[in-house]
């Protein structure tokens, strides 16, 4: 059943150009949420579904762990890259 969703989810990926389904779209929004709690769990060290088998296929896919910032960006640390790929072009050119 994993195997099918993540097909599935690879389906919605190439009609959509991203793995970013919406909760209220689908069921399988439902199952994308319920694999980014499996990974926090994972992550942190907990009991999960995750493995780390299925975080290898997840990530191959391109599917997005975090989705919290909802497409913000984060300007202190956008600022911060920033500024350190200013410092590496001065050295190197």
């Amino acid at each position: 059943q994993w195997a099918d969703r993540v097909r599935e989810l690879m389906k919605y990926r190439d009609d959509n150009g991203h793995c970013n389904v919406s909760t209220r779209q689908s069921s399988l929004g439902m199952w994308v949420r319920s694999q980014r709690t499996a990974f926090k769990k994972f992550d942190a060290g907990k009991y999960s579904s995750m493995t780390p088998h299925r975080v290898s296929i997840l990530n191959y896919i391109g599917f997005v762990r975090d989705f919290s910032c909802r497409g913000r960006r984060n300007d202190k640390d956008w600022m911060r890259m920033f500024e350190e790929l200013m410092e590496y072009k001065e050295k190197h050119g």
